[in-house]
């Protein structure tokens, strides 16, 4: 079945031009020109992705990405918002609920047209058969399109971190809090996240878990941890886009990051390392391997001495 993607703007050309680029895509395109039409569209066909206009009739395309955030159904789907409008406020709002913005331009389709492939995965499954017809690694040298698709996430990557600056930490965490050592488990199987929780807790050490990609980058920016647990298959983002993204902004750059998979080929430990990883395990993991590497780098980041074992 084509994954549907649901377009949201009052400029008629727009959204015909957008409509046959991502057709030619395969993929299935319905629109709406106002704001309580979209919504409606949205709740009624759950698409697979939604593009949206910041001022429409009826309302704006933030506000309907606001309400979205709190619809059950409809806060998983992701938002990429695009704008003629570059102001602080927008760019902000746009990073607390976790939309891509792409400001309007004569080469739209040039940034938007990577995020509509990787978030859909229309590229990424041609690219997966390939691999497993040839039955060896991916090739060392990033194909055009991947090099285009990492041009514009580096591009919305320095937007958000101008943008956004420090407003966005929590500023009032108990010292205690932030002094106890912690680690971020980023993590959609429920048993795993469990069993990591039980065995860590055991060494005094915290766990805070999320099971979404963009959730773990928000809530390391906003506290950074000693350490982060990584999975590198997850909902909203997968490992290897919230690995780059730790490591491309300035406040979350420095967390060691250590990646856990079922994944076994070698190409994803050669990109996730090469991204900036700490460590790479496979799962079924080796618990003394991970809390040996653990354990090392919450060391290396607490100022108060090594943590109890």
């Amino acid at each position: 079945m084509n994954k549907h993607v649901l377009i949201a703007d009052d400029d008629d050309d727009l959204v015909d031009l957008l409509t046959r680029r991502m057709e030619a895509l395969g993929l299935t395109c319905d629109s709406a020109n106002n704001a309580m039409t979209a919504l409606g569209k949205a709740e009624e066909s759950l698409p697979d992705l939604m593009i949206l206009d910041v001022e429409m009739p009826c309302g704006d395309g933030l506000s309907v990405c606001e309400m979205m955030a709190g619809h059950e159904e409809l806060k998983s789907i992701p938002v990429v918002i695009i704008t003629g409008n570059a102001s602080q406020e927008t760019v902000q709002r746009c990073y607390k609920m976790c939309a891509y913005y792409v400001p309007k331009c004569p080469d739209l389709w040039s940034r938007v047209g990577p995020l509509v492939t990787k978030l859909t995965g229309v590229a990424s499954t041609a690219d997966e058969v390939m691999t497993c017809r040839q039955g060896d690694d991916p090739p060392e040298q990033p194909t055009p399109e991947a090099s285009a698709q990492r041009g514009v996430v580096d591009t919305l990557f320095a937007v958000l971190g101008a943008e956004t600056g420090a407003c966005l930490h929590e500023e009032n965490e108990p010292d205690q809090c932030r002094d106890a050592p912690w680690v971020l488990s980023v993590e959609d199987d429920d048993d795993v996240a469990l069993a990591l929780k039980i065995r860590l807790q055991e060494l005094g050490v915290r766990v805070e878990r999320v099971a979404a990609g963009v959730d773990g980058f928000r809530q390391a920016y906003r506290r950074p941890p000693q350490a982060i647990l990584l999975d590198y298959e997850l909902p909203q983002g997968n490992g290897d886009y919230v690995l780059r993204r730790l490591k491309e902004t300035p406040d979350t750059r420095d967390i060691p990051v250590i990646v856990l998979t079922g994944r076994k080929e070698a190409y994803i430990e050669r990109q996730v390392r090469s991204l900036g990883a700490a460590e790479f395990l496979t799962k079924p993991f080796d618990w003394a391997r991970l809390r040996e590497a653990l354990l090392q780098r919450i060391e290396a980041k607490q100022p108060s001495g090594p943590v109890a074992v």
